[in-house]
């Protein structure tokens, strides 16, 4: 509250020149149901973001209506949001239109044209069925520039027993730490783990990590050479 209405008058005006940011039906569900899930999502792009550093050009895969894109967009310099999903990527255009972002539906197995210096993607690799999942990550090393950075973040699969049902019907290729490590050395010169519980990101006992993140750097060539893509 502001003693001065004047002073509050004045703030009014100003926020009302800001654009809304509207919500479709996943972020909408997931304030509804369990807003810190949603919470939780967004400090991870935080983490990721800042991790990244500016003057990035970075591939959101799986990037839903697009709010974390836009965290990423911000802070790196440069954001393409990736989905399948036509109505969450027409959610995230409405919401954003800068030169700093862009969004596309297509599928990221299909390979794409560009090069990034990183690539992140959160709660995407869980709904890759496991015999697409080597593909999934060769995607993302290839799309990579020399030095790039891959950060992936996935629930436990300790965590599958507390999950809902709605959770576990889409979840068909859980992580633990360790299959996840070794799937990401596959490609990266270096891998470094971390873990999430809520909105904390840290260094912990694996096990009891409600939430993974692997951030992969340098990505090795495929076969002995790197692949271009088309």
């Amino acid at each position: 509250m502001i003693e001065d209405q004047s002073l509050w008058d004045t703030v009014v005006e100003l926020i009302k020149e800001t654009a809304p940011v509207a919500l479709f039906s996943m972020h909408t569900y997931h304030y509804r149901r369990s807003p810190r899930r949603l919470l939780h999502m967004l400090s991870y792009y935080k983490f990721a973001a800042k991790l990244i550093g500016s003057q990035a050009q970075v591939l959101d895969i799986g990037c839903g209506e697009g709010l974390g894109s836009w965290i990423l967009a911000k802070e790196c310099g440069y954001a393409h949001g990736l989905d399948l999903d036509q109505e969450l990527i027409e959610t995230a255009r409405k919401n954003w239109n800068e030169d700093s972002i862009k969004f596309s539906c297509a599928n990221f197995l299909e390979g794409l044209p560009d090069q990034y210096s990183a690539v992140v993607n959160f709660d995407v690799i869980e709904h890759i069925r496991p015999d697409h999942a080597t593909a999934f990550v060769d995607g993302m090393a290839d799309c990579l520039s020399p030095h790039g950075i891959a950060v992936v973040g996935t629930p436990n699969e300790t965590t599958r027993k507390y999950a809902s049902k709605v959770t576990n019907i889409g979840h068909v290729n859980m992580y633990t730490a360790e299959r996840l490590e070794a799937e990401m050395k596959r490609r990266f010169t270096q891998v470094f783990m971390f873990g999430a519980n809520d909105e904390v990101v840290h260094t912990g006992f694996a096990p009891m990590c409600h939430y993974l993140i692997a951030i992969g750097v340098s990505p090795r060539p495929r076969g002995g050479s790197s692949r271009k893509l088309e």
